[in-house]
């Protein structure tokens, strides 16, 4: 067990654990976390390091589960997979498609842990889409006492707990995934006033499988996600349109203009955190209010931020902690630039959504407190049952999460 300190991408969350473990095998993870678990310890998982809120944070057992990757098992017909806790989503394309399957949709970053992604609700954009926790057919996991528990959709409250858990019901093993046969996407990509998005709008949402944006306030705020050379009040608009697997087997095109395979072209290449994001969602009948309302708010009160205004959608699941629960939604994000005091911006744009019953990305910043949490989330309390049940001396909680759910 190693003593060492951990840092998140962003830079913004940073603690010494009790000790870092690093399992080789399925069996050396049990065995450890079985033992601080039995030794009372808190426990906590870190995957990609991609959330900007601490919730891997522990005083206890820091686990890094980055040994236990790639495919289990592919099942073809039903288009289904099993896959390890620990693999980068970016090590899942490749083995997938091999095997004819492929994600039904990705975000634009994709080095995160596919346990992490689907505990923190991480997702794409597309009406037609869930978020990547929507997909989830199965966990294994270690529970609070020790034993190993595998959810499947013969236990529904389990599984819609597990969908969005930000890890309250233990380490993940094992993921199970439902995909859809493999397919290729061509990008359309295009930059266009704010006006002409707007007017487009609903043609964008139907015509093309991903459709998401970003609208830039000013013009150097391209640069924050370098997205080149964007005029301010103008969007850079992300389009993707399917293409059978037949057609994306050779890569072809320039930048914005590619054909390939799709998990090749959802990620924008972003490695290194040079901003502080903050995302909420809302219900997509109200988008284009909210995207008015931000775009007010961010010209009139906030002129020297520089943040892009980034809009996606997804499609409504059943998570217990989903944001996406029961409504189809639209996604709003905003960042604030590091060694600045964003704070303000972010807290004003917080409360501005408020009357949205906006709900957040567990792995972006956010400022609910207890009370907000049990008026946004419908199921709340089926899925502190579940976590009291899988977890009875809340051992997976940690002093952020304690002021949420404890």
């Amino acid at each position: 067990m190693e003593n060492s300190r951990w840092t998140n991408w962003g830079g913004n969350q940073s603690f010494q654990p009790d000790g870092m473990v690093k399992p080789a095998t399925e069996e050396e993870a049990i065995e450890r976390v079985c033992a601080s678990i039995k030794a009372g310890k808190r426990v906590r998982v870190a995957g990609g390091g991609h959330s900007f809120t601490p919730i891997v944070e522990t005083s206890g057992s820091l686990f890094d589960f980055s040994n236990l990757s790639g495919v289990i098992s592919t099942h073809p017909n039903s288009h289904r997979a099993v896959v390890w806790g620990g693999s980068r989503i970016a090590a899942l394309g490749e083995p997938l498609w091999d095997a004819g399957l492929s994600l039904a949709n990705q975000g634009d970053i994709d080095v995160q842990s596919i346990a992490g992604a689907v505990a923190t609700g991480t997702k794409g954009s597309g009406v037609g889409f869930g978020s990547l926790s929507s997909a989830l057919t199965s966990l294994r996991v270690i529970d609070g006492r020790g034993d190993i528990v595998d959810i499947d959709e013969t236990k529904p409250e389990l599984l819609r707990a597990a969908q969005v858990s930000i890890g309250l019901l233990g380490p993940v093993l094992r993921v199970g995934l439902k995909l859809v046969p493999a397919y290729g996407l061509k990008e359309e990509n295009v930059i266009l006033p704010m006006k002409e998005v707007l007017r487009q709008w609903d043609y964008f949402l139907t015509e093309y499988r991903h459709f998401s944006f970003w609208w830039m306030p000013a013009a150097r705020s391209a640069y924050m996600y370098k997205l080149g050379d964007v005029p301010a009040d103008s969007c850079f608009v992300k389009l993707l349109r399917e293409v059978p697997a037949s057609m994306a087997e050779v890569p072809v095109g320039k930048p914005n203009r590619r054909m390939d395979r799709a998990y090749r072209i959802y990620p924008d290449g972003t490695t290194i955190a040079e901003f502080h994001e903050l995302e909420y969602m809302v219900a997509a009948k109200d988008a284009r209010e909210v995207v008015e309302m931000m775009r007010g708010l961010m010209l009139k009160n906030f002129p020297n931020e520089v943040s892009p205004l980034q809009v996606r959608w997804q499609k409504a699941d059943q998570g217990y902690l989903s944001a996406q629960n029961g409504r189809d939604s639209t996604s709003i994000s905003v960042s604030g630039e590091i060694g600045r005091d964003y704070l303000p911006f972010l807290r004003a744009v917080d409360r501005a959504l408020q009357p949205f019953d906006a709900r957040p990305h567990w792995g972006k910043l956010h400022f609910l407190n207890a009370q907000r949490v049990r008026a946004l989330y419908p199921d709340f309390e089926k899925f502190q049952a579940v976590r009291r049940q899988m977890d009875p001396t809340s051992l997976f909680l940690n002093a952020h999460l304690e002021k949420l759910f404890a």
